[in-house]
């Protein structure tokens, strides 16, 4: 798990029993970024979705294919954000996640610095920095 700010944090795929000790992180939100059936034996997001409800974690379903990024789901991350609750987003890698994350804030905070945030936490967002500057006017 990588911290991106101090309440939004990227993950590889995450497993049902997983939950509990996120939520005792103080975790209250979770996100799948990560269509079911990407690769064999990966857990479905119904079971997260499952357990996050149990444990009275809020969950979002938000699956994007690899190098499918949509306006939809980057204003989908722009508003749970806006929420300030400790999220975690999860995929196959995280790339995903925090790229979602910066196309989101990119209205909000300069190229440069969602770039450096991005490489702090462990991927180089370098090829997006057009599209983060293209999203500068997206609300």
């Amino acid at each position: 798990m990588k911290e991106v700010t101090k309440n939004y944090f990227v993950s590889p795929q995450i497993i049902p029993s997983d939950i509990e000790l996120l939520k005792e992180q103080g975790f209250e939100v979770i996100v799948c970024n990560r269509p079911d059936k990407e690769e064999p034996n990966q857990p479905d997001f119904e079971s997260i979705n499952k357990e996050c409800s149990r444990l009275g974690l809020k969950f979002y379903n938000h699956p994007i294919s690899p190098g499918d990024l949509n306006l939809e789901r980057v204003l989908e991350t722009k508003g749970m954000l806006e929420e300030e609750k400790k999220t975690l987003a999860y995929c196959r890698t995280g790339t995903r996640c925090i790229t979602l994350w910066a196309c989101a804030e990119a209205p909000n905070k300069e190229v440069k610095e969602i770039l450096k945030i991005s490489e702090i936490a462990g991927y180089d967002l370098s090829h997006i920095e057009e599209i983060l500057s293209s999203l500068k006017t997206v609300s």
